[in-house]
């Protein structure tokens, strides 16, 4: 085991919905994640697998269930906190989803109902290891940020990304 490397990677990210049926149609119609599974246990009554790619995985729960690792109060679709609200409180910045083609994959989600919150940009990165990346920002239905990027050359650590 001393050999063995105990982080094999980021397995999923889960999300609490307002709305789990929207939200499934949105990431896979709008973002072309592939359906897995619905599924419950315990607490959760729906909740529902997504495979981003390299079987990487979003979950999503039901706004009424108490996701493992979540708080008991369930979501309140009347009051959803407001742009700045969010961005005073929010501990999560955003989730990324790798993209070949930013302008298309962007007009994709919001043709599923995403909201623009920043159109397609380039940017090229000061630092030890410099890249240069295209990205874009939308929320989701759910009000969550997603970030849209190409990073074609790009290295971490001096290995490819």
């Amino acid at each position: 085991m001393a050999n063995e490397t105990l982080n094999q990677g980021l397995d999923h990210v889960a999300i609490r919905t307002y709305d789990l049926d929207a939200s499934v149609e949105f990431y896979t119609k709008g973002l072309g994640f592939r359906f897995v599974q619905e599924w419950s246990a315990g607490g959760v009554h729906r909740a529902a697998f997504l495979d981003a790619g390299d079987d990487r995985l979003i979950e999503l729960f039901s706004s009424l269930d108490t996701p493992p690792g979540g708080s008991p109060q369930p979501l309140d679709g009347r009051r959803r906190p407001s742009d700045s609200a969010r961005a005073e409180n929010a501990v999560m910045v955003h989730l990324a989803v790798r993209t070949p083609d930013v302008p298309a994959l962007y007009e994709q989600a919001l043709q599923a109902g995403a909201r623009p919150m920043g159109s397609p940009f380039s940017v090229r990165t000061r630092g030890r290891i410099p890249m240069t990346f295209e990205a874009a920002f939308v929320f989701g239905p759910n009000d969550e940020v997603i970030e849209l990027i190409n990073r074609p050359n790009a290295t971490i650590g001096g290995h490819p990304a």
